[in-house]
């Protein structure tokens, strides 16, 4: 009887026993507790379509996160497109759990409607944990013709919207004073340069890869003529883009003009942008209150991923020859970007919208 007992009690606390450990197993994810991402998923939410550059870029990136983050966990990209990036960038931060498994994909098309403050936007990007940053960059260009007198020219500019990306080239012709007709509504930069080969419009600008890829050989052909590099932002000054170190950027250029630095609210709103705009235009975010050992596997992860040489070497034309932003230098411009940004500036830019080109926010 006292046997029978006995069996009977250690049945009943090795039941116990099982559910308390499924329990446990349940509340982490069924995950090994030594290492946070082992055989788990990391959903990578992509607020843009599919096929476009922000898309292109994290589906190259995922195999690389996978494979250098400990515990080889499965990174699947998940598009949420929709306001220009605003709804799947709101649905991350409002509705993803923040509990290390969700990460989202940015650019610049993300980050200004929330330095602009743009009504539909919920999400707070300086209350996101930045993980990894990469650079992008521009070159403004003209005609050989006009360039030695770019001053006194009146020029035509082919864009597609002043509150995305066209916004660097607006606050760079307001900073230079130039004779500027701004045509906006082009589909896309392509048009925008077939618009400039065309003789529609007489100074463009082109991302660095497009640059390199489409306009250089209207510079070989005596077609077009390189102005400036939009620069990049460090510790809070514009410095020459690495990729085009025989360019002056912006700065250099107005000094070429003027004798003297570039100075004013224009000046000053100029660099608010271009930090957000370019110097960090791809970025990878968690939750802030995601688990502190998640966060350090991702930017360990990442820290590891600079090590593998064969993923610059298949990213040439994605990463565009830029050295990403990670650990301490990634801190420093995003602070410059989107922490401590100067209210001011981004009132003198909405401002500056409403009276140049009838853009009201909302």
């Amino acid at each position: 009887m006292i046997f029978k007992r006995k069996q009977f009690f250690l049945v009943i606390l090795l039941a116990v026993t099982f559910v308390l450990s499924a329990c446990t197993s349940n509340e982490s994810g069924g995950r090994d507790s030594d290492v946070f991402y082992q055989g788990q998923n990391i959903e990578m939410l992509v607020p843009f379509g599919a096929g476009g550059g922000t898309d292109v870029f994290a589906r190259f990136l995922a195999p690389y996160i996978s494979e250098h983050i400990e515990g080889n966990p499965t990174v699947q990209p998940l598009n949420v497109p929709g306001g220009g990036s605003i709804t799947g960038t709101n649905e991350f931060y409002r509705s993803k759990e923040a509990n290390g498994f969700n990460i989202l994909a940015t650019s610049g098309s993300t980050h200004t409607p929330y330095l602009l403050k743009e009504s539909a936007v919920q999400y707070d990007l300086a209350k996101l944990t930045p993980i990894i940053g990469f650079a992008s960059g521009g070159v403004v260009y003209t005609t050989p013709e006009l360039k030695e007198n770019l001053q006194n020219e009146q020029l035509v500019y082919a864009g597609i919207s002043a509150t995305g990306l066209d916004l660097l080239s607006l606050l760079a012709f307001e900073v230079l004073e130039l004779d500027v007709q701004s045509v906006l509504g082009y589909e896309g930069r392509g048009p925008s340069r077939v618009a400039f080969e065309q003789g529609e419009s007489t100074i463009d600008y082109q991302t660095s890869s497009a640059y390199l890829t489409n306009v250089e050989p209207l510079v070989d052909e005596g077609m077009a003529a390189p102005l400036f590099s939009f620069g990049q932002l460090s510790n809070g000054e514009i410095v020459r883009d690495p990729v085009f170190p025989e360019l002056p950027s912006i700065k250099e250029y107005y000094e070429e003009l003027y004798g003297k630095e570039p100075s004013g609210p224009a000046w000053e709103s100029y660099k608010t942008f271009v930090g957000s705009a370019f110097t960090l235009q791809k970025m990878i975010f968690t939750h802030e209150d995601a688990p502190q050992e998640a966060i350090d596997a991702l930017v360990t992860g990442f820290t590891n991923l600079m090590d593998d040489e064969s993923f610059f070497i298949d990213g040439e034309e994605v990463l565009g020859g830029y050295e990403p932003y990670l650990g301490e230098e990634l801190d420093s411009v995003f602070e410059d970007s989107f922490v401590n940004v100067s209210e001011e500036n981004i009132d003198w830019v909405i401002n500056f919208l409403k009276e140049n080109y009838g853009v009201t926010i909302e």
